[in-house]
């Protein structure tokens, strides 16, 4: 993060503005929005019509405000940054026809792990909200995330030794899931790809049978990535070997 001296104070003001809508909570008054970024009404307005003006924010019919298309235009090219379309997209489908459960594509962003993409098993499926922040201390995705980081202690040498790791009800307690570590370039950590289930009725010998198949996926997909060689390029020590 830059120094304070450094910051537009205007600039962070209208991003807190973007900030203040939630996954939930798509459609904002003015008087919501203002209170929520701790800003006089008439400054927000000010701030929320210089947004309408370039697509990041609408005013709807009933006068109140929701995030506009510029917003999911630069989305977009956040996802395109991560070569979606030619790499992970293909992974994440394969990965669920194998196992039949979601199988989801995380990557780090400081001190949080952001649900970049998800593939659903079945159509009926509730997709979860892609660009979610979840905590990267938490979860099989994050402390994966972190192990291949090169995070200190026995829990992070393990998962490092087995190339994967399982989680139940950890960051949140209806959820278990699988996840893998995926490189890019010069074997850098750029995210975890996983498969997620219910926790309830779930053990760690039932989730152990996906290991394979999210580790395969996670080598998959960081090839791709990379468009490494196997014959050239030597993958971390047992990381391919659940």
């Amino acid at each position: 993060m830059p120094c304070a001296d450094d910051q537009v104070s205007a600039v962070r003001r209208a991003l807190d503005l973007l900030d203040a809508f939630g996954i939930d909570e798509p459609r904002l008054s003015m008087a919501e929005l203002a209170r929520r970024v701790g800003l006089p009404k008439t400054s927000a307005l000010r701030l929320a019509r210089t947004l309408a003006a370039s697509g990041y924010l609408v005013q709807t019919e009933k006068r109140d405000w929701r995030l506009g298309p510029s917003t999911a235009w630069l989305a977009t090219r956040y996802q395109m940054a991560f070569d979606l379309k030619g790499a992970v997209r293909p992974a994440l489908h394969a990965l669920a026809q194998a196992t039949h459960r979601p199988a989801t594509f995380f990557v780090r962003e400081g001190e949080a792990r952001i649900r970049l993409m998800r593939v659903e098993a079945d159509a009926d499926s509730r997709a979860a909200p892609v660009g979610e922040q979840l905590p990267l201390d938490k979860g099989s995705p994050g402390k994966v995330i972190l192990a291949f980081l090169g995070k200190r202690g026995k829990l992070f040498d393990d998962i490092r030794q087995r190339g994967y790791h399982i989680t139940i009800g950890e960051a949140r307690k209806p959820f278990a899931s699988v996840s893998a570590p995926v490189f890019g370039v010069g074997w850098s950590v750029i995210g975890a790809i996983n498969i997620s289930c219910a926790s309830e009725g779930a053990s760690e010998p039932v989730l152990e049978a996906y290991a394979s198949a999210v580790v395969a996926a996670g080598r998959s997909l960081s090839s791709a990535l990379m468009r490494w060689d196997d014959k050239t390029v030597k993958p971390p020590k047992s990381y391919w070997h659940p």
